[in-house]
């Protein structure tokens, strides 16, 4: 059977590898595909969904997939205690709309005690335009109000209001290092980002069991819309970071296999698509893609007979086709 890709031209070409193999470190990822009519945000990763409380809207004005969630007030999305990192190291990812005009809670896995006294947990903060930052990442939870030199701050101007942005935070535990990145690059801000020593002003760590994890709100409001929330229990390397706001959270942390595609080929002159893959005569392969490394549904062709030696090459034309923006190939043995 074969198909045709959806649209716009000139595409992306990734690789993709010959098996889907398990994310050793993503411990949660919220799409945000739900859509319409839902009252949960699915975790397709940990199993860590969200329910939705005080309405919002899901839109269709997403940055990645189908839908996004977007929300002027006291909206909240809360997930179960577990969804916490089993180290003391986290990286959070997400893109977001910013239209928040004052202080404003986008997540927050810290108790709610009422007084500012606890040490565990995180939290990041949307700030006005006037203030120094417009974001931040305050480690060791409320006890920190007003910062004591444990919120991890990019510069004023990092990001425009209003737009769609990328935003990963990361906690190294073993430097004691936080770092906030904009658009998979890292906006230095002199002493606030990176932001080291925190360990040293009362913070225990990040690592907060008792609380439930909003993934928005849960203490101030957030006026704004969420989209491809991610976390992981390890520190990202500025070069994964820079992977997943390029291509998403699923394309980081595989273990290593042999890929199946071994050459490949885009002529755009003739719109011909060549792969060349390991194979033995005989075997029957399918030629799939994704366009987000989660769904594997479709095919450029599921009936492939390998021939002599120890490699197929295969040519598929897309005269016509509509590709998107970037195309994940897998090969799979039938």
């Amino acid at each position: 059977m074969k198909t045709n890709l959806p649209k716009p031209w000139p595409f992306i070409l990734l690789l993709a590898l010959s098996t889907l193999c398990c994310q050793a470190k993503l411990i949660a990822y919220w799409p945000f595909d739900d859509g319409v009519g839902s009252t949960v945000v699915t975790d397709v990763v940990g199993g860590f969904d969200g329910t939705i409380s005080g309405g919002g809207l899901w839109t269709e004005e997403a940055k990645v997939g189908t839908w996004a969630f977007s929300g002027t007030a006291n909206e909240e999305v809360v997930c179960d205690p577990a969804a916490v990192p089993a180290t003391e190291d986290l990286t959070l990812s997400w893109w977001m709309i910013d239209n928040q005009a004052s202080y404003g809670t986008i997540m927050n896995k810290t108790p709610d005690t009422g007084v500012f006294d606890q040490t565990r947990g995180f939290v990041i903060l949307v700030r006005p335009s006037n203030e120094d930052s417009p974001i931040r990442f305050r480690l060791g939870g409320w006890q920190n109000y007003g910062g004591w030199g444990t919120e991890c701050r990019v510069p004023s101007g990092a990001y425009t209001d209003g737009e769609w942005v990328h935003v990963t935070c990361v906690y190294d535990s073993l430097a004691d290092t936080a770092r906030i990145y904009i658009n998979g690059e890292l906006p230095e801000n002199g002493t606030f980002n990176p932001m080291t020593g925190i360990l040293q002003r009362r913070v225990e760590g990040v690592n907060e069991r008792t609380a439930p994890l909003y993934l928005r709100g849960g203490f101030e409001s957030f006026n704004g819309t969420l989209d491809d929330v991610a976390m992981w229990d390890r520190p990202l390397s500025p070069e994964e970071v820079r992977l997943v706001y390029e291509s998403g959270p699923l394309a980081v942390e595989r273990e290593e296999v042999t890929p199946a595609i071994t050459a490949i080929n885009l002529n755009r002159e003739t719109n011909e698509l060549t792969l060349t893959w390991d194979s033995a005569e005989g075997d029957t392969f399918a030629v799939l893609y994704s366009t987000d490394l989660i769904s594997w549904d479709s095919d450029l062709d599921d009936g492939i007979a390998a021939g002599a030696g120890e490699s197929t090459t295969e040519t598929f034309s897309l005269e016509g086709l509509v590709l998107p923006e970037k195309v994940f190939f897998r090969v799979e043995k039938r």
